[in-house]
């Protein structure tokens, strides 16, 4: 149950707050995409989504029962293993074949450039794909709420 009262400037300061943290939580997930362990950013990303809507309802002081129906948390699931996977597709094919496209040198292999600029899109992918997950969350609790209050 809603502890503030939800006028437009409540609402706007909460979601502030929630952007803040989910900015935060999607630079942890870019930071665990970019390292070299195995199953590290699969993992990372399931805790950090099931982290960030925990919280940004905790902002909000709705309930996850309220916003959330068992469809929705399979969907978002789903966007977690997709974005893990987006991101290790980046890193590990596209990246190498465009160098391979551009340059029709190995110079870059020898100075591992291609392996430093792949993880570097890969953790690209993974914080505005994790980002882009936790501001829809953001929406469907802003929307809920101002549902309620109409």
């Amino acid at each position: 149950m809603v502890q503030f009262p939800v006028t437009a400037e409540n609402l706007k300061n909460k979601e502030r707050e929630a952007q803040a943290l989910v900015k935060k939580k999607a630079m942890i997930s870019s930071v665990a995409s970019a390292l070299p362990i195995p199953l590290l950013d699969i993992g990372t990303d399931m805790k950090l989504m099931n982290d960030i809507h925990g919280e940004i309802e905790d902002i909000f002081e709705i309930e996850h029962a309220d916003v959330s129906s068992t469809n929705d948390d399979l969907v978002t699931r789903g966007w977690v293993m997709a974005t893990s996977i987006g991101s290790d597709a980046v890193r590990s094919r596209l990246t190498p074949f465009l160098f391979r496209r551009v340059s029709k040198k190995k110079k870059f292999s020898r100075f591992g450039l291609v392996s430093i600029v792949s993880r570097v899109l890969g953790a690209a992918v993974s914080y505005f794909l994790m980002k882009k997950l936790g501001n829809d969350h953001i929406e469907h609790c802003v929307a809920y709420l101002k549902k309620e209050t109409v």
